[in-house]
């Protein structure tokens, strides 16, 4: 037996293992944004609000919330689409200012800046995929919401939920676009993952719809988009909530990393060890 390994486990140190949380956070940027999965992390717990849908004399729907714990596998990539806030469509009748995931397009009357003219696009949804650019494998989407127009009444509706919020009447009894669903989108042209947008053929002031599992409905005159819905069949202890989030979506990981630590042991300890294993040794020898 070999003495100097005998020795050295007399000053080894001892391990000790802890874990502490990590939070990783993602904000708009207009594009698909990656995460790696580190090692040992088999859980992340994610939070997801969508985007607001544009806001003019009428309030754009605020972005849903929804969380859960999301289970992962180490050294999988993930795809994070945090959704942007509907814009100010421009030009008479020319489609525009639909959010970044899905937002859909508004529509104005007037090329004026007046306070008559102007409608916007609905807000874009924040979801995580497991495969880039593919709206089937979302695994979370918190829904935006729906783009308002100056119409009195023409507010968007509220983005989030299992089915999202329903853009108001206007004064001219024109309904606002329907939320979109867990099955189906809102009237008018809410798609999976897409809001209904504006097309010239429609009475202008429509509100875009926000994007989301299944994007909320452009209205078909006078008055906002309806919210998409949320989506939570990818992750466990889910949380659904509509109508939280103003502005551009954000996104937040939450995780624990293990980490060990090496602790020396005492002086004292070591030539105790030492000693023992010395002794241990010895006796090796002359039963040899």
């Amino acid at each position: 037996m070999n003495k100097t390994i005998l020795m050295s486990l007399g000053v080894s140190l001892i391990t000790a293992s802890s874990s502490y949380a990590t939070t990783v956070e993602f904000g708009y940027t207009g594009s698909a944004q990656s995460f790696l999965v580190p090692n040992l992390v088999n859980t992340i717990f994610v939070e997801a609000w969508g985007a607001q849908g544009w806001s003019g004399s009428n309030s754009g729907g605020l972005g849903g919330f929804t969380s859960g714990y999301l289970s992962t596998t180490s050294g999988e990539t993930l795809w994070i689409y945090v959704g942007g806030q509907g814009a100010q469509a421009n030009g008479d009748r020319v489609p525009g200012g639909g959010g970044f995931n899905g937002g859909g397009d508004g529509q104005n009357n007037h090329t004026t800046s007046s306070t008559t003219c102007c409608s916007g696009g609905g807000g874009g949804a924040t979801d995580v995929r497991q495969i880039l650019d593919d709206l089937s494998h979302r695994v979370i989407v918190a829904g935006g919401g729906g783009g308002s127009t100056n119409n009195s009444g023409g507010y968007g509706g509220a983005g989030g939920g299992l089915i999202g919020g329903t853009a108001g009447l206007t004064a001219s009894i024109y309904p606002g676009g329907e939320g979109g669903s867990q099955v189906a989108g809102g009237d008018l042209g809410g798609l999976f993952g897409l809001g209904g947008s504006a097309t010239p053929d429609l009475i202008p002031w429509n509100g875009g719809g926000g994007g989301g599992w299944y994007g909320g409905g452009t209205s078909a005159a006078h008055a906002g988009g309806g919210g998409g819905s949320s989506y939570v069949g990818g992750v466990n202890n889910s949380y659904l909530e509509q109508g939280l989030w103003n502005g551009d979506g954000f996104l937040r990981f939450t995780y624990e990393i293990s980490a060990s630590e090496s602790i020396p042991l005492p002086p004292t300890i070591i030539i105790l060890l030492t000693g023992l294993f010395g002794l241990g040794y010895q006796r090796y020898k002359q039963q040899k």
